[in-house]
């Protein structure tokens, strides 16, 4: 088996999935893939197959921590180059864009992204993995003289607007990243949903 360099995408579709239960949040994830004993965990789950055939399906499972934040999630496809030595990124479309996946009042959600491939060569193959970068986003801290501040002159301008007979219209509340995690797919993760077959978990996949 000869590696195939750069692996085309045969469309840019992909598939959004959700739902699982568990996950409180830390700053370092176990080796387990566990944080409080709930999963927080990225692997291969579909892995070019008669039903998917030359796809790679990347799911991952991400706690929640209590607050109003929320989680967003940004699935790469790599593939392992012989001639350098080193994993890269697939060309085109072989990163999503950031997707929501959940209010980060809930416990721990699953979700994932199908990549799909053109057939390679005969004889050759891709070795692929994935990777899931994860952003909890929220409002951003703000000095409490800055606060005050800000607050003085609301009520400014909104005494401003009103004795004029304006309405004033509501301000967006402006939200910023406050943490990001960055996990590469993993083999033997337990209870994986949306696999082909049902609980496949793998770290790579080859297609063929």
């Amino acid at each position: 088996m000869v590696v195939a360099e750069s692996p085309r995408l045969a469309t840019d579709a992909g598939q959004g999935a959700l739902m699982a239960t568990a996950a409180r949040s830390k700053k370092n994830d176990p080796a387990d893939g566990k944080v409080g004993g709930r999963p927080f965990w990225a692997t291969v789950n579909i892995c070019d197959t008669q039903k998917s055939p030359n796809a790679l399906g990347v799911r991952a499972s991400v706690p929640g921590n209590g607050s109003r934040q929320r989680i967003f999630a940004r699935y790469t496809a790599q593939w392992w180059s012989g001639a350098k030595q080193e994993w890269l990124k697939v060309g085109g479309s072989g990163a999503t864009n950031w997707i929501f996946v959940g209010d980060a009042d809930m416990s721990s959600r699953q979700a994932g992204w199908t990549f799909h491939f053109v057939q390679p060569p005969e004889g050759k193959t891709y070795v692929m993995r994935g990777v899931v970068q994860f952003q909890w986003r929220g409002r951003p801290r703000v000095a409490r003289k800055h606060q005050k501040a800000q607050l003085s002159r609301g009520r400014r301008h909104r005494k401003a607007h009103s004795s004029r007979g304006r309405r004033r219209q509501p301000r967006k509340a402006r939200t910023a990243v406050v943490r990001e995690r960055t996990l590469l797919t993993k083999t033997g993760v337990k209870h994986v949903q949306g696999g082909d077959p049902a609980g496949l978990s793998k770290a790579m996949c080859l297609i063929w």
